[in-house]
């Protein structure tokens, strides 16, 4: 985790039917709140943490962000680490209003990764049940050993094209497959979105995510033995009861 970062943009957006709060950093890069994400979920956010900060494969970073008349300290994971973050979530442990939602999203994480280690090593699509000689399998190594020596020899990237320009053909197929299943993702989402009311603007949207951190807050006060997340996801629930509808920027 690096040191601590001011928000130069905040915006609460819409995950799992959940606000949560995204900023921008100086470099333009995007975090999000760690403590929404696992209420989103309705995760146990420290456990969470822990296992966030001990992979190093993901980056948290505090940020200070202002939260109506306040400023607080606000821990988020990158953007473009969310997907790495669900992963390594046990769907078992998901809360029953975001479950199905977030099983499917995850299979299809899952899918893609998969996809894309058969085109690096060239192995065969469908299962394992295809692969008809197993000393076909030697080729994962060395598919291996290629992209290891890619990364590490930048400098001398065209005297070694001749023997990794296979492996990087690969690489190169497997990102390609994953950007098309992006992009159809994406037109399926915008397709839904077509039929959506005018969403609320950014100040609306602000106001209405710190009057429910209001709301869970005092809330807390009177109910000390609820940890704050299910506070938080309890508010959010009865904002969309009452007024009949799926997410908060759905409102009138």
């Amino acid at each position: 985790m690096t040191d601590l970062g001011t928000a130069h943009e905040q915006l609460p957006i819409t995950l799992f039917d959940r606000a949560v709060l995204a900023v921008r950093a100086s470099d333009g890069r995007i975090w999000l709140a760690f403590a929404d994400l696992c209420g989103a979920l309705e995760l146990a956010a420290d456990a969470q943490r822990r296992r966030a900060r001990a992979n190093e494969a993901l980056h948290l970073r505090s940020f200070r962000v202002r939260l109506g008349a306040q400023v607080r300290e606000l821990e988020c994971l990158l953007l473009e680490d969310v997907p790495v973050w669900i992963l390594t979530v046990q769907t078992g442990r998901v809360g029953a209003a975001a479950r199905e939602r977030f099983g499917y999203v995850k299979q299809y994480l899952v899918v893609s990764v998969q996809a894309a280690f058969r085109q690096l090593v060239d192995l065969p699509e469908g299962t394992s049940a295809r692969v008809e000689d197993l000393a076909d399998l030697d080729r994962i190594d060395a598919a291996f050993a290629a992209l290891a020596a890619l990364q590490s020899r930048q400098g001398t990237i065209e005297e070694r094209q001749a023997t990794l320009e296979t492996s990087q053909d690969r690489a190169r197929s497997a990102y390609r497959t994953i950007a098309d299943q992006l992009r159809d993702l994406a037109q399926q989402v915008q397709e839904l979105q077509r039929g959506l009311v005018v969403p609320l603007h950014a100040g609306q949207r602000g106001a209405l995510y710190h009057a429910v951190l209001r709301w869970a807050d005092a809330r807390a006060t009177a109910q000390p033995t609820t940890t704050k997340g299910t506070l938080i996801n309890r508010c959010w629930a009865e904002l969309h009861q009452r007024f009949a509808i799926a997410r908060y920027t759905d409102l009138p």
